[in-house]
């Protein structure tokens, strides 16, 4: 009898090899129709995805494009004419700056910065002048509150800082990442953060200041919030302006709960809750369904509050969509 395994030891069929098969001409009918079979089968190479540029498997992407203004391709493939390379990336930028500030049409805007993004991405540029696109197409974003956009730039610019440790923003950026999970109610990620920040070699203020504001809303600290808020600057003050007035309400409710049946006074709320002004807390505080006169709150004949709903921003024009933070 013949020994499958010694004859052929590149046949992978098993069933085939472990049988006893009386008949020679059977076991080269069964090897006939897999060589067959295996011959019609790509080669191994081909089984692996690869991924392949106009320029060759060389390195990456060197583009040839020297539009300042280009849309955005939502493709996986680019060709060298269709990527700018880094100096015209460097140009563009500096016009998409200057377009900005001139007419703010964020649905143009957007698009180039994506487009921008793109180019940085696909010739696998992330130095320096990666960290500045992406911080600026970031704080256009916190700007018109397009904070899903703000998420993707801030998810790539922690990639980006992780490379680049150097870059100034740093700290401010970290800020924003932690101030965006504690609006968003990310526990998780706020602790994560902070214990990366423990073992960070360089204190940054940004990064101290934006924890005390997320254990101040942990632990219901009204007043320390706030107080805390009045130092932030201007984006991080953006990604909170829809959790402070959940917190406003949240401090009102609490206010109301532990001072019932006597009268608050209005001014000791508006210090407590940041008000800047007492039009404006007794116009808030009549849309939440708190009782007031004469200056106090009427704690015994404030029934029911109701969380008030924000009004949306005027950017549905602008092209954005996802811009509510709030979980209400």
């Amino acid at each position: 009898m013949l020994d499958v395994r010694s004859s052929y030891p590149n046949c992978s069929l098993k069933r085939v090899a472990n049988r006893s098969l009386t008949n020679d001409s059977e076991l080269q009918e069964h090897l006939r129709k897999f060589r067959a079979a295996a011959a019609s089968l790509p080669s191994k190479g081909l089984w692996k995805r690869r991924k392949v540029d106009s320029v060759g498997d060389t390195g990456p992407i060197v583009g040839t494009n020297t539009s300042l203004e280009k849309p955005f391709l939502r493709t996986t493939g680019a060709l060298a004419s269709m990527v700018r390379p880094r100096h015209t990336c460097i140009k563009a930028f500096e016009h998409l700056k200057r377009k900005w500030e001139a007419d703010k049409d964020y649905k143009f805007i957007w698009e180039q910065y994506k487009s921008l993004r793109q180019d940085l991405r696909v010739q696998s540029i992330e130095d320096h002048f990666a960290v500045k696109v992406y911080e600026e197409h970031a704080k256009i974003c916190l700007e018109v509150g397009d904070f899903s956009e703000f998420n993707q730039c801030q998810n790539r610019l922690k990639e980006l800082y992780a490379l680049n440790p150097s870059s100034p923003n740093m700290g401010e950026f970290w800020g924003y990442r932690i101030l965006f999970a504690t609006a968003l109610g990310e526990i998780k990620i706020v602790l994560a953060e902070q214990v990366a920040y423990s073992h960070a070699k360089v204190k940054l203020p940004e990064v101290q200041l934006a924890l005390n504001i997320a254990y101040a809303r942990r632990s219901k600290n009204y007043v320390k919030f706030f107080s805390l808020l009045k130092k932030c600057q201007k984006g991080a003050a953006l990604i909170l302006s829809q959790l402070k007035w959940e917190i406003r309400f949240e401090g009102l409710r609490s206010i109301v709960k532990a001072t019932c049946p006597m009268k608050f006074p209005v001014a000791d709320l508006i210090r407590i809750l940041g008000f800047s002004s007492e039009l404006s807390t007794l116009r808030w505080l009549e849309r939440c369904g708190a009782v007031c006169k004469g200056g106090f709150i009427i704690t015994k004949e404030t029934n029911e509050l109701r969380m008030p709903r924000l009004k949306p921003r005027e950017n549905s024009r602008q092209g954005v969509k996802h811009c509510d933070l709030s979980r209400h």
